[in-house]
């Protein structure tokens, strides 16, 4: 996985000799949010289920990805509802970044979040924002983002 500052491009190529228009297929894009929800020094985290695809047993922040014309604040409501079993009310934009995957190119805002009740979904905690490390090292760009913040 490649994160925001490397090129976006699938392989490189070194020999110098040029491709036919059309030689790459582009890779398709995943716009996604993950919400950053605090309260005092922790913050709300979330453990991706054993099955997933991509990062099992993860702790992250709850995310999701747009669907359709989905606004921001739709999404984040979403996420809120599907993820965590809760109302969230979205702030402002804290960092954004791209990372390349297997197979798409992910694109992802980390918003503030502010959540109305105790989540009744999910598995979660309450938590130092370094236990975010080990997702960062796994390749989690939620987990890069939110510790790339300002403590």
């Amino acid at each position: 996985m490649r994160f925001e500052s490397e090129k976006l491009s699938g392989s490189e190529d070194t020999s110098g000799a040029e491709k036919p228009p059309g030689a790459e297929k582009p890779q398709r894009v995943k716009r996604s949010v993950a919400v950053l929800i605090r309260s005092d020094r922790q913050v709300l985290t979330l453990r991706r289920p054993d099955d997933d695809d991509e990062l099992p047993g993860v702790w992250g922040l709850p995310a999701g990805s747009y669907r359709g014309g989905e606004t921001q604040s739709e999404l984040v409501r979403r996420i809120g509802d599907e993820k965590l079993g809760v109302t969230l009310e979205g702030g402002q934009i804290l960092a954004s970044g791209r990372q390349d995957r297997a197979s798409y190119v992910l694109e992802m805002d980390l918003v503030e979040a502010r959540m109305m009740q105790t989540p009744s979904r999910g598995e979660w905690k309450w938590d130092d924002p370094e236990v975010l490390k080990p997702g960062r090292h796994a390749g989690s760009l939620c987990c890069d983002l939110a510790l790339g913040l300002p403590v």
